[in-house]
């Protein structure tokens, strides 16, 4: 299907203010370029398989959604290879707000494929519905509570900040990756096998801050590779392997029981008279220091 691309200040999203004049449907390409205006108008087409891709690019900083409810499309997984074509919502404004949800209206999966934020605008993932992967690289990302994860694919955070929200007994998330930025986690992590790797991964932080406050939700695998890491609260921690960088558990609110820990010298671990790890009795628990093992820890 051809590109179609928004007229310069529509307020809409309905077919007439595309260049094709068709706009969001099935299998579309879709560009907004330019504007500052708040788009309220036309953010739940009747779709039933889904779009390929909508790009907001970074000459646009106005609003999509809000009061008026958040964008509602999904986007067409049949057509999801990675190699090829990655069925996606880019968000690559200067500035202002989008508000997203990966739910059709024409009785699809309530799903998206690929969701990325970067630019200097918020993106706001509202509502119900599951996402395969989600980057933020820059700008700011809120995810709701009601947005969940696909097995077997991971999240990547980069850059900017951003929220994963979460209440007490809400669908864990199963892969995330974070690199760089400032990230709050109110989830749990169960941990997946990824499609690309073949491995078993859940929660690795190779860069940037995470705070993880996730009521009693527990993490199945905790792997640092740099960065800081500030557990305030979460339940149970079975694994962390830490090589680099700071895990900090002085600000916890509630005991954590970590099964597994190990940790290399290059890993700081500021403890707490809330944590306790394990104690040794083989090679599935306890602490298994590398070498000198970890700072903070005797």
């Amino acid at each position: 299907m051809a590109d179609t691309y928004l007229a310069a200040g529509a307020t809409s999203l309905a077919a007439a203010n595309w260049s094709d004049a068709t706009g969001l449907a099935a299998n579309a390409t879709a560009f907004i370029q330019t504007g500052t205006q708040t788009i309220t108008g036309g953010l739940a087409p009747s779709i039933a398989t889904g779009i390929n891709n909508l790009d907001i690019l970074p000459g646009f900083s106005g609003t999509i959604g809000g009061a008026a409810g958040s964008l509602a499309v999904e986007t067409d997984l049949a057509s999801w290879n990675p190699s090829t074509q990655v069925s996606r919502i880019r968000y690559l404004a200067a500035g202002g707000v989008m508000n997203y949800t990966p739910q059709g209206a024409g009785g699809a999966a309530d799903s998206a494929g690929f969701v990325q934020c970067q630019g200097a605008g918020s993106l706001n993932l509202t509502g119900t519905g599951t996402i395969r992967a989600v980057q933020c690289q820059s700008g700011r990302m809120y995810i709701a509570p009601t947005i969940g994860s696909i097995a077997t694919y991971r999240w990547v955070f980069s850059g900017g900040t951003s929220t994963i929200d979460g209440v007490s007994g809400s669908t864990k998330i199963h892969a995330i990756t974070i690199a760089g930025g400032q990230h709050l986690l109110k989830k749990g992590i169960q941990g997946s096998t990824l499609a690309s790797t073949g491995f078993v991964e859940g929660l690795n932080v190779c860069g940037g801050q995470l705070t993880i406050d996730a009521f009693g939700e527990t993490i199945s695998d905790l792997r640092i590779y740099g960065g800081y890491v500030t557990i305030v609260n979460c339940g149970a921690i079975a694994v962390i392997s830490g090589y680099n960088g700071t895990i900090d558990f002085s600000k916890l609110q509630r005991p954590v029981t970590v099964t597994l820990l190990e940790d290399g010298p290059n890993l700081t671990v500021i403890p707490s008279k809330l944590l306790t790890i394990t104690t040794y009795s083989g090679a599935t628990n306890g602490r298994q220091p590398i070498n000198s093992g970890a700072n903070g820890l005797t």
